[in-house]
Order: C-alpha cells, then structure tokens, then sequence
C-alpha cells in the first residue's frame, strides 16, 4: 500500500476520535444473548422458494412485545443480537439488503423496549449443510479466505445502517469468536490483529462513531484477548472489548450432541471439581460407559472412548476448578486491561453459560453464579448465553417460560437479578 493510501484512513480515524468523545457511549451491566435461530437452519432451507425469509431473525415472528418486556423487566439491560451472518453471504449483495432491513427493525424493538442492543454478526464455523462460513472469511482450518472481501463489504453496509440508530443504545460486534491464531506460537506471525484492524476500518468507513465490540484471536478467548496489543486502536474511544468464557468445559459443555469426542458421553460432573470424591467418579465412569455402549458406534470408536473416561475424570480433576480458578483467570483481563489504559467498564463477558441437558442441575448454577460474580467483581458487563426464547429449559437456555419469557428461578438468583 502506497504512503497516501495509508495517510487517509489514518485520518479518518482520528477525525472518528474527536467527533465520538462527543457521543453518548452505550452503558452495559447485565445482558443476554438471543440465539441465532429457534429452528436451526441451513442454507438450502434457507434459499428454498416458500422460506419466510421476512421473519429474520426467526424470533421475530414467535415472540411478541409485551413477552420482550416481561424478559426486561427480569433485570436485563442490554440484549446481545446474535445474527447468522453466513445467511447475508447466502443470498449474495442483492439479497443482503432486505435481511439488513431485518436486522435493522429486530434491533429497533428491542430498543423500544428499553434494551440497548449489540448486534452481533454470529458467523458460525462451516458444518454440513452450512457451507460459506468462519473458516472461508477468516482463511482458517486450511479453508482460503475466499470471501474476506466480500465480508469486510457487508460489515460496512450493516455498519452504515446501524449509525442511523441511537448512538447510546447501539453497538456492532463485527465478527463472532475468530478462529485465527490456534497454530500461531509467535505473535509476530498472528493475522488476527491485521484482520481485526481492516474490519475496524470497514466499520468506520460508513459509521465513524458507533460503537464497536472487538476481542482477541483463538476463537475470542482470555488467551486471544492477552495476545492482542490494542495500542493500535488506542485513538478510537467507541470500542469496548470482549471474550467469552466457558470453564470448565468438562462441565459447561458436557453432553453436547454435536461432537463425538468423551465429553458427549461423560457428563453430570460436579461443580466445583473438589466435590469429585471417588465414589462419584466410580458412578460417573459407570454411567459414561453404559452411554458409549448404548451408542451405536463401531467397535474401534467404542474402545477409544472407553479408554479416554478415566483420563478425562483425572485431568477434571487436576484443573481445580472453582471460584479460584475462574478469579484468576477474570484477574488476567483485568490485567491486561489495565496494561493497556483500558477501563473495566468498557470489558465485556460476552458469553458464558453451560448445556443443561445433561448437566447436574446444582452444578450449572453453581457454576452460571461463580462466573457471573467473577466478572462483577472485576467491573465487567456480562451476557448470559443464551436466552432460550422458545425452547425454554433446553440446550444453553436460561428462560424457564416461554410464554412469559421469564427466567428460571435459580438461575434468575444466580444471575443476581433477584432483587433487580
């Protein structure tokens, strides 16, 4: 890139400063993540003739306003919009634009209700029936990035839509948990740090103060988040930063039926792990087993897992997890964030939570408590992942009720919302 190519954006995004210490900046405390769809969807679904594409995204159409006011008035500020963005790339530029629409008027009710919202543009890992995904934007997983372009395009004309909305109740998360950087063990030779820096720009090409929500690499974790220095970015004060956060997955993400790895089959794991005396362990391995057995896989596959649920009892142990471990590791982005003049109000716990289905029930909220108090205490925003708007008590859900969009008891007192 020649010298005078660089001096403008440069420019622009000192002008983007002045102008947005003038602006109202969001306030976010305490949120919740409204999933990407009810009914998952995949691309041939989606593009079929007689799918009602106006009811994007899918809640729109199954919850009305006075269920999105009960849900408010649970004690929530603001409402993480998470959006499938691979759809916008599905329907190509000249569909993109009614779906925006969508985006757009989904955004501006819950702001009617009183939320801020975050528009989050949730581009999933590509998986089956859902081509033209992370892995082809980013150029990870030994995909090319063959549709980089065309993301940081559309990033823009979403962004220029949303700066025409309330600048105090208004943010964009461009992209959700970048999977760049997992092989990376020099930071000299991350690309995550140029590719978060060309979607800062597209942003601010058509929306210089809205409000952004940027994190690290390696799929938005603490450890994404230490690796990035945010110095370059210094001069934008419309940015918060982000990471998700989900120790320990033993737990949090125990039974989950879209892998085939030992934590499918190994659940119901006490939280915290000092509470894993032997005789739980001999329970858990037996019930862990019978699973496997009773899983149809081939003899070979059987065999691995088997072998593996010992193992994976063992190293459950040895984290020590606990209200200890998850304090440490919330002390290390606090850290980071004070290396870095970066305030806590402007960190955000984007995600945490834990699959319910094959959950010990004491354990989720005892563990949706420890990590909610954890980022509190740091001064941290949090959003809970995820609503559950309509298949309450399922999967990451915390809503106990669909009809009244209310939230499950416990949780709605491990979320310290009780008295909100």
């Amino acid at each position: 890139m020649s010298r005078a190519r660089r001096v403008l954006p440069l420019a622009m995004l000192c002008l983007a400063a002045l102008i947005g210490a003038a602006v109202a900046a969001p306030q976010l405390k305490r949120g919740i993540n409204f999933e990407v769809w009810q009914t998952w969807t995949g691309r041939d679904t989606f593009l079929a003739t007689d799918f009602d594409r106006e009811n994007f995204p899918d809640w729109m159409g199954r919850v009305d306003d006075r269920q999105l006011a009960r849900l408010k008035a649970e004690g929530f500020d603001f409402v993480r919009l998470d959006i499938d963005s691979a759809a916008l790339l599905w329907v190509g530029d000249d569909g993109a634009g009614p779906l925006i629409d969508r985006i757009v008027a989904a955004t501006e009710r819950l702001q009617a209700q009183g939320f801020v919202v975050i528009v989050d543009l949730h581009l999933l890992p590509v998986d089956g029936d859902r081509p033209e995904g992370l892995e082809d934007v980013l150029g990870t997983n030994d995909h090319e990035p063959v549709l980089w372009d065309r993301y940081l395009g559309l990033v823009t004309r979403v962004a220029a839509r949303l700066a025409s909305l309330p600048p105090d109740l208004t943010l964009l998360e461009p992209i959700n948990e970048p999977n760049q950087d997992w092989s990376s063990h020099l930071r000299l030779t991350d690309h995550w740090p140029d590719q978060l820096a060309a979607l800062r720009t597209a942003v601010r090409a058509a929306a210089p103060t809205l409000t952004l929500v940027l994190t690290g690499g390696r799929s938005g974790n603490i450890d994404g988040l230490e690796r990035l220095d945010p110095a370059p970015f210094a001069s934008d004060p419309n940015i918060v930063w982000t990471f998700h956060y989900y120790e320990p997955m033993a737990v949090s993400h125990a039974g989950r039926p879209w892998t085939d790895d030992v934590g499918r089959y190994l659940t119901h794991l006490p939280y915290p792990a000092d509470r894993l005396d032997d005789a739980a362990a001999k329970r858990l391995s037996r019930d862990a087993h019978q699973r496997i057995t009773n899983g149809g896989l081939d003899p070979k596959k059987r065999k691995k897992l088997d072998a593996a649920v010992g193992q994976a009892l063992d190293d459950y142990r040895t984290t020590d997890a606990g209200p200890i471990t998850i304090a440490a590791d919330f002390q290390r982005v606090a850290d980071w964030a004070a290396r870095n003049n970066i305030p806590a109000s402007r960190i955000l716990l984007g995600e945490f939570g834990i699959f319910q289905d094959a959950a010990d029930p004491a354990s989720r909220i005892a563990l949706i408590e420890t990590t909610r108090a954890a980022a509190e205490r740091q001064g941290f925003a949090w959003a809970v992942f995820t609503a559950g708007l309509t298949q309450p008590k399922q999967g990451f859900s915390v809503v106990g009720d669909s009809q009244a969009l209310t939230l499950e008891p416990a949780v709605k007192a491990a979320l310290g919302l009780t008295n909100k």
